[in-house]
């Protein structure tokens, strides 16, 4: 993910043939992204399981580029007083994606 960490993959079970692969990442990681990930040459795009910073479930996309653009505001809204050491930017596109809580003052 754009912050450098490694974040595992769930693919579906074989039988599933309507699963989809599934990455769980804490929202502040995917800052900047706006490009979905896509696999099988293009033809999969992967769900993104968006968590807070307690990895309690915010969204799910497979379109990183539309969230950010809508329903970032509302989440950004109600989560920056629930976790104030994290970074809510106003502008997601162009924050740095961090893994990391804000230094104290």
């Amino acid at each position: 993910v754009p912050s450098g960490s490694r974040i595992r993959i769930d693919y579906p079970d074989a039988a599933d043939a309507t699963g989809r692969p599934v990455v769980a990442v804490k929202l502040q990681e995917c800052f900047g992204w706006a490009e979905t990930p896509r696999l099988a040459d293009g033809r999969v795009p992967v769900l993104f399981h968006l968590l807070s910073p307690a990895r309690r479930p915010l969204a799910v996309t497979d379109d990183l580029a539309s969230f950010w653009s809508g329903p970032y505001a509302q989440v950004r809204a109600e989560m920056r007083g629930r976790y104030p050491r994290h970074p809510w930017p106003e502008d997601p596109w162009t924050a740095p994606a961090t893994a990391r809580t804000k230094p104290r003052n």
